[in-house]
């Protein structure tokens, strides 16, 4: 782990609207994903009597890649800053704009959901739900705000390992160690590097890796999403990281894609163990996460070579896409509850409630926190509601 000297030289200390963009694409999915959640036959909140088959596809295809992509950014960004502000400096903005909200927003953000849960479990009881967990931790479940908790316990590492390795370390070694996986990462076997982490989480927990559901570090989901926040951080060590990952980007996204379809078919990951098919084994452990890393490795390289400058759609929805995620849970549930017992097609239902929400969280975004402390406490700026005119210079006038 490199000095902030080192990083500095690595890492862009400005925004990129290629990878805000894409951080942003990341959170905006996640809603997309648990819009669709009530109509698949995963057990959720709400169990909707339209439920259909290719729901499940599209949960597992977004579910692959978006976690990983996500931490992997956060670790890309995590250098920058920390480069940038010290390590002081860092515990502070993260304190401020990570954890924090986690602790301010758990009301807002969780309790219409265990709202929603409780009003269908009493209006449906003849429908299978979620099953409620016998753990004394989840009466505090961070619920879909456990990445901030993730996040948080990832910064602690990071700030951890910052002052212990320049202590124990040379810096010529860090600096060749640096170098060097910052080049493997982001060379053209960075994917299958950067898979070994996932490969391993599946190995110890093969039903596959979700965030915690308490504030308990589970290791699994600490082994997946802490070494995709490592990747994230190595592709800073090497200079013109970006322009590296944008090669091959159409020959990775094919080649997720194939692998994506593949693990689908034989419903991967499925637990590994001696009654298992080869095929079965290889696509948990090694297509599953190598898939994976593909999609993040073609995004990245769409996003770089496609997103040069700013435009202002997509820096809103990149600025708004934080507070959608933080607050949509409650508005996608209770549109959920809402339509469970009608008889649309289930594409009707998922286009209703993936555009209820978003309609709902960019409203409130819109009028509560764009221009308000709010929108700079969560995303470092504010912007005006409208550009006030400039007044014109007094002149002297006769009476």
């Amino acid at each position: 782990m490199p000095t902030p000297s080192a990083a500095t030289a690595s890492v862009p200390a400005h925004r990129l609207p290629s990878l805000d963009a894409l951080r942003g694409f990341a959170l905006l999915l996640g809603v997309v994903l648990h819009s669709l959640m009530s109509l698949s036959t995963i057990p959720w909140v709400v169990t909707d009597v339209s439920r259909a088959p290719v729901a499940d596809a599209l949960v597992g295809w977004i579910h692959l890649f978006r976690v990983p992509l996500f931490f992997a950014l956060a670790g890309y960004f995590a250098r920058a800053a920390l480069a940038r502000k010290g390590p002081r400096g860092f515990a502070a903005d993260r304190g401020k704009r990570i954890l924090l909200p986690l602790l301010v927003f758990w009301p807002v953000a969780v309790l219409p959901v265990i709202v929603v849960a409780i009003a269908f479990a009493i209006t449906h009881p003849q429908l299978p739900a979620a099953p409620p967990s016998d753990d004394p931790l989840a009466i505090g479940t961070p619920a879909h705000l456990w990445f901030l908790w993730s996040l948080s316990q990832f910064y602690l590492v990071l700030l951890a390992a910052h002052w212990l390795i320049p202590r124990i370390v040379p810096l010529a070694l860090r600096e060749r160690c640096s170098v060097g996986l910052g080049r493997a990462f982001t060379g053209p076997l960075g994917p299958l590097w950067a898979a070994v982490p996932f490969a391993v989480a599946l190995w110890l927990q093969p039903s596959g890796i979700v965030g915690p559901a308490t504030l308990r570090p589970e290791l699994p989901a600490s082994i997946a999403f802490g070494g995709a926040f490592w990747v994230g951080w190595c592709w800073g060590g090497v200079a013109h990281a970006l322009n590296r990952l944008r090669r091959h980007w159409p020959a990775r996204l094919a080649a997720a894609a194939v692998l994506t379809i593949g693990c689908l078919i034989v419903s991967a990951p499925a637990a590994p163990s001696s009654g298992d098919s080869p095929a079965v084994l290889i696509a948990t452990l090694v297509a599953y996460p190598l898939a994976a890393w593909l999609w993040v490795y073609g995004l990245v390289g769409v996003a770089v070579t496609y997103v040069h400058r700013e435009r202002p759609v997509v820096r809103y929805l990149a600025d708004a896409s934080y507070w959608v995620y933080l607050t949509h849970l409650g508005w996608v549930c209770t549109l959920q509850l809402a339509l469970a017992d009608l008889g649309w097609p289930w594409a009707l239902k998922f286009v209703v409630i993936l555009g209820g929400s978003l309609a709902a969280t960019l409203l409130t975004y819109q009028v509560l926190v764009r221009a308000t402390p709010i929108g700079r406490w969560l995303n470092g700026r504010t912007y005006p509601t409208r550009q006030r005119p400039e007044r014109p210079a007094a002149t002297a006038t006769a009476r």
